[in-house]
C-alpha cells in the first residue's frame, strides 16, 4: 500500500492501479474515491489503513458521480492501490508564527505549494513533519490514542510555555505543551521532540531545562534533535536574529555530549542529539555511526553527513579492493581525545 496521504472530507481517492494485484482484480480505477471499508466511513489515508487489514474488504466507492460498491481480496500486504496526495486546502495549517519559520524566509514567485505551512498530526504520522500541538482538538488527541498514531514528530523549541510562546510568534491560541505530551505518552505514542535553537532565545539554561524536563517524558519523548536555527537573506519585516557563532557551536557540541553521558547511564539511551551542522560549524569531527543508535531522526539532518561520509567511504575501498581505484587508503584511527567536560 502506498504512504502518499489524502485527507479529503469524505474519502480518499485512487491515483493508480498497478496491474495483476487484488486492486486490478477488484476493478479498481484511478479518481475512484473509496468512501467506507466494510460500512466505516473514510476521512482520510489513516482511516483506510487503520480498517484495510482484513482479508477480504468490501468498499464503497464514488465513480463519475454514481455510487458502487466492490469486494477486494487481499494476496498479500501489497493491495497494488496508491492514494492521491491531499491538496494544499485539504491540510491543517499552521495558526503560528515563529521567529525563524523556514516558509515566510523563502523566496517570492515559487510554486505555490511550497508556501504551505502545515501543521497537520496525519502527515507528522505518515511522513514525520513536525507539529506544534498547539490548536490539536480533543477529538483528534482521541483519534491519535485510539488508532496509535506513533511516532509523532512534535517542534518543542522550548518546555517554558511563555518563552515558547514567544518563539511561535504569540500566535492567539496559547497552549501548555508539556501537558499534552504527557498525555499522548501515558497512552502509548512515541514522540520525537525538536528544538530549534536561536542565539540569545531559547539557548544556555532555557535549553537545559527543555532537555531536562523532556527527559522526564522518555520513553514516551524517544529523542531530541537540537537544530540550530536558520536564516536567509529573505527576513523582511521579521524578527533580528542571528546564527550561532563557531565557539557557541563548539560550546554546544560540548553540551550535548555531557547530556548524553548522562541520559546514556540514566536511560540506556543518549536520548539528545545536535544536528551535522553543529560540529561543521564549530570545526570539531562528527560523532562516529554508532553513536546515533540507528539514526532515528536522521531526516532532521542529526546524523546525514556521518552516514554519507561512511557509504562514500565504504564504497570507495570496495572500489580499491576491485582494483578500479588503485590500493585502498589505509584506515585512520582517530587520537585520543580527553573527554570534554559537559554543561
Amino acid at each position: 500500500m502506498t504512504s502518499c496521504a489524502s485527507a479529503t472530507a469524505a474519502g480518499v481517492v485512487i491515483a493508480a492501479v498497478r496491474e495483476r494485484t487484488p486492486a486490478a482484480r477488484a476493478g479498481l480505477r484511478p479518481g475512484d474515491r473509496i468512501v467506507a471499508i466494510d460500512g466505516e466511513p473514510l476521512r482520510d489515508v489513516i482511516d483506510f489503513h487503520f480498517h484495510a487489514g482484513g482479508e477480504q474488504l468490501r468498499l464503497s466507492l464514488e465513480r463519475g458521480g454514481t455510487k458502487r460498491g466492490t469486494v477486494l481480496r487481499r494476496a498479500g500486504p501489497d493491495l497494488g492501490l496508491e492514494l492521491a496526495a491531499p491538496r494544499p486546502g485539504e491540510i491543517d495549517t499552521c495558526v503560528n508564527k515563529c521567529v525563524f519559520c523556514f516558509i515566510h524566509q523563502l523566496p517570492r514567485g515559487m510554486r505555490k505549494s511550497l508556501y504551505v505551512k502545515d501543521d497537520d498530526f496525519r502527515l507528522s504520522f505518515l511522513h514525520g513533519n513536525y507539529i506544534t500541538l498547539t490548536d490539536l482538538e480533543e477529538h483528534e488527541l482521541r483519534r491519535i490514542e485510539e488508532q496509535r498514531l506513533s511516532p509523532l514528530y512534535v517542534s518543542v523549541h522550548a518546555t517554558d510555555s511563555g518563552l515558547r510562546h514567544r518563539l511561535l510568534g504569540e500566535p492567539r491560541i496559547r497552549r501548555e505543551l508539556l501537558p499534552v505530551m504527557e498525555r499522548l505518552a501515558k497512552a502509548g505514542i512515541v514522540m520525537h521532540a525538536q528544538i530549534v535553537l536561536v542565539p540569545e532565545w531559547n539557548d544556555g539554561a532555557h535549553l537545559a531545562r527543555s532537555v531536562r524536563e523532556l527527559r522526564h517524558l522518555h520513553p514516551g519523548v524517544a529523542t531530541v534533535a537540537v537544530v540550530p536555527v536558520g536564516l536567509t537573506r529573505h527576513r523582511e519585516r521579521l524578527p533580528q536574529l542571528r546564527s550561532h557563532s563557531a565557539l557557541e557551536a563548539r560550546d554546544l557540541a560540548r553540551a550535548v555530549a555531557g547530556w548524553q553521558r548522562e541520559c546514556l547511564d540514566a536511560l540506556g539511551t543518549r536520548f539528545v542529539w545536535a544536528s551535522d551542522e553543529v560540529y561543521l560549524k564549530a570545526g570539531a569531527p562528527l560523532p562516529a555511526a554508532v553513536s546515533y543508535e540507528g539514526f532515528p531522526v536522521i531526516e532532521d539532518g542529526v546524523g546525514l553527513v556521518r552516514r554519507f561520509s561512511d557509504g562514500f567511504a565504504a564504497a570507495r575501498r570496495r572500489l580499491a579492493h576491485s582494483g578500479m581505484l588503485g590500493p585502498a587508503p589505509p584506515r585512520r584511527t582517530p587520537p585520543r581525545r580527553a573527554r570534554p567536560v559537559g554543561i
